[in-house]
């Protein structure tokens, strides 16, 4: 029944991406489904590509092993969605409109007047994503093998391949499309596992759930029931996640792609419910799964945090539903491998092929964007088979890597119309620098976080060679936008 489950899905997967195939025409369908997608399909995408395998598996675990601490980042979820979309995102689209441009890189050359700013964003978007990628392939291939009874290579390559096939042939529309199936199979997975533990933990869902969900923690541990789970969330760690939870529509160019493909900046405002309740569902619902796991497992059998949802299936839902659940899995992760791939593969082909062979590019610009696509499927493929002893390091500084390189670069993009281009080149190359250092070097011995540094020393940097570079005047093109953000 698993089985048959998940190929089923995959084969819708690779149907989607035939039909997307069908309707791409151009690079902008290509890279950006045609900019035409209202608040449901932005929705999807966008949380879906966040809201990733991680979710599914890791926050059922943070709940075992930190209880109610574990809800942090699904209580900070809403406010990057508010950020995201009503903060940022209407000046984000309505900057990118105004450009009139294709990719994130190309967006940053037109507000800072500087190929050079255009290819340091194009390298850092391939360096991290590139990276992230590697990690997320070896999650994928970890993951299929798990399911299958499979060996690891194998695992990895069957979901490398679909994935790699339907984004290679429908590019981010196609990656658009299996996200709003995969965010339903997300929503309806988590429901299901929620429901299926509550019945077989207390009898069933009722109005005093959470205090029974209490007591239980209490008399396992009353230290599951404290804001840090006991110290295992830090007041500091939570000040991070909070902090960085705000700036991901903005600083993370896999998440932005979605802002700039809507339709119209009215878009964002009805997508922003969408996100909330969909993160909403996910987040109280696993959090809750992983807190009722302690009526359900054997203390001993749980190894480790991450073994509670692979352990928790087979006792609390059925053949039928656990394949469901476990395609949800898959959805989670695939939905943010599609999205990585279609961005990292825009930067190659629009911020590098076009710069560095413009003639061919010119002429077959389909050709060269799928070729992009398929070269940021065989690379991390490549590096997942064998990977090195340092993939733990790069899946950890990916994040921080791409959030705090772009962030003030970005908020120059709609905050701060005397930004300078010295001080994004300037910082971007310090933080491209200080991040992967910190992470591999310092922050082991030191003890402070990379994505703490990243947080305080990017906007240090940038702030104080802005105020040395700062413009008096404005372009007249960046004059423009700021009059169409004040009319908002």
């Amino acid at each position: 029944m698993m089985i048959a489950i998940l190929v089923i899905y995959f084969g819708l997967m690779l149907f989607i991406g035939y039909l997307a195939a069908r309707r791409v025409k151009n690079s902008k369908d290509y890279f950006l489904g045609g900019k035409g997608f209202g608040p449901w399909f932005t929705a999807f995408k966008f949380a879906a590509t966040w809201e990733s395998g991680v979710k599914l598996v890791g926050s059922p675990g943070m709940a075992w092993n930190a209880g109610w601490s574990s809800l942090a980042m699904g209580i900070g979820t809403p406010l990057c969605y508010f950020f995201s979309f009503r903060v940022f995102g209407q000046r984000l689209k309505m900057a990118f409109d105004h450009f009139n441009v294709l990719t994130l890189p190309q967006m940053l050359e037109k507000r800072y007047n500087s190929r050079a700013v255009r290819v340091i964003a194009a390298v850092a978007i391939l360096i991290g994503l590139g990276g992230s990628l590697v990690a997320q392939f070896k999650a994928t291939g970890e993951i299929f093998s798990a399911i299958l009874g499979i060996d690891y290579i194998s695992g990895l390559l069957i979901g490398s391949i679909i994935v790699g096939i339907y984004c290679i042939m429908g590019g981010y529309l196609a990656s658009v499309w299996t996200d709003f199936i995969q965010g339903i199979i997300m929503v309806f997975g988590s429901i299901a596992i929620f429901l299926a533990t509550a019945h077989v933990a207390f009898g069933g869902f009722s109005s005093d759930l959470l205090s029974q969900i209490n007591l239980a923690l209490a008399s396992v541990d009353p230290s599951l029931l404290d804001i840090t789970g006991g110290g295992k969330m830090s007041w500091s760690n939570l000040f991070i996640i909070l902090a960085i939870t705000m700036l991901v529509g903005i600083a993370m160019p896999q998440q932005s792609v979605a802002i700039f493909s809507m339709r119209d900046v009215r878009t964002a405002r009805v997508a922003m419910i969408v996100c909330v309740v969909f993160s909403a569902i996910l987040a109280w619902t696993l959090a809750l799964t992983g807190m009722m796991s302690h009526v359900v497992l054997d203390p001993g059998e749980v190894k480790n945090p991450d073994m509670v949802i692979p352990l928790l299936i087979p006792k609390v839902l059925s053949p039928l539903m656990g394949g469901i659940y476990l395609a949800a899995v898959l959805a989670a992760i695939m939905s943010t491998v599609s999205g990585s791939i279609v961005v990292a593969a825009s930067s190659l082909t629009e911020d590098i092929f076009k710069l560095v062979i413009p003639h061919t590019h010119a002429r077959h610009p389909m050709l060269c964007n799928r070729l992009g696509a398929t070269i940021f499927v065989l690379l991390p493929l490549l590096f997942a088979i064998n990977p090195p002893t340092i993939i733990f390091w790069i899946g950890v500084f990916a994040f921080g890597f791409l959030v705090f390189t772009f962030l003030m670069p970005m908020l120059g993009v709609i905050l701060l119309p005397r930004a300078s281009k010295q001080a994004v080149i300037i910082q971007m190359l310090c933080t491209m620098i200080i991040i992967p250092v910190w992470t591999i070097w310092l922050q082991g011995p030191t003890g402070i976080p990379a994505l703490l540094i990243g947080l305080i020393g990017a906007p240090l940097i940038f702030l104080a060679v802005n105020a040395f570079y700062k413009k008096d005047e404005l372009a007249p093109e960046i004059s423009e936008l700021w009059n169409k953000f004040h009319q908002l």
